[in-house]
């Protein structure tokens, strides 16, 4: 029974030992969550306005950015877009002599960052020009073939026709012959 004694001093030894008190509670700010740039939701309305067909609409929102951040890093992207509209064929107001100026104009800007991708487009307008040129001239000649036929088969109907008038005059005088 000696085993008693020493459940008994136990017992009286826990009970008298009281847990620590919970730390103390520390009250910590929220962080802001970070403020969106005004490009982000400025590009999300210039993609919705192109991809609807709406260049002029999109032309002009970037219009109104570059007015209000000018001078910013953000203000130069946007020039990136205004010429990549004026590039896209889509566009009813496409004409590629302007879209090459407007890329010209970008890449002509200090610190251009998309530099390779405004150089790819003007390369890829060229190819479009050259192609354009090719076809335009290859119809060109097409047509000036065809109004040469045109004109050589007019010309053989015509000598047909006084052919035709010939030998219906000597058919009339040999026809009748006189007594």
């Amino acid at each position: 029974m000696k085993l008693m004694p020493l459940i008994v001093v136990l017992a009286v030894v826990s009970g008298c030992h009281r847990p620590a008190p919970p730390p103390a509670k520390v009250e910590v700010a929220l962080p802001a969550l970070p403020v969106e740039p005004p490009w982000v939701a400025t590009l999300a309305a210039v993609r919705s306005a192109a991809d609807s067909g709406r260049f002029d609409a999109a032309d002009s929102i970037l219009v109104a950015f570059e007015r209000a951040e000018a001078g910013t890093p953000d203000a130069r992207e946007s020039a990136f877009w205004r010429a990549m509209l004026r590039a896209d064929l889509r566009n009813p107001a496409f004409v590629p002599a302007e879209a090459r100026s407007a890329l010209e104009a970008y890449l002509a800007t200090p610190n251009a960052n998309r530099r390779t991708e405004a150089s790819v487009m003007l390369r890829m307008l060229a190819l479009s020009d050259s192609l354009r040129n090719s076809i335009a001239a290859q119809r060109s000649g097409a047509d000036a073939r065809d109004r040469a036929r045109d004109d050589e088969l007019q010309r053989l109907r015509d000598e047909l026709q006084r052919t035709q008038a010939e030998l219906d005059r000597i058919k009339r005088r040999l026809g009748n012959p006189k007594p």
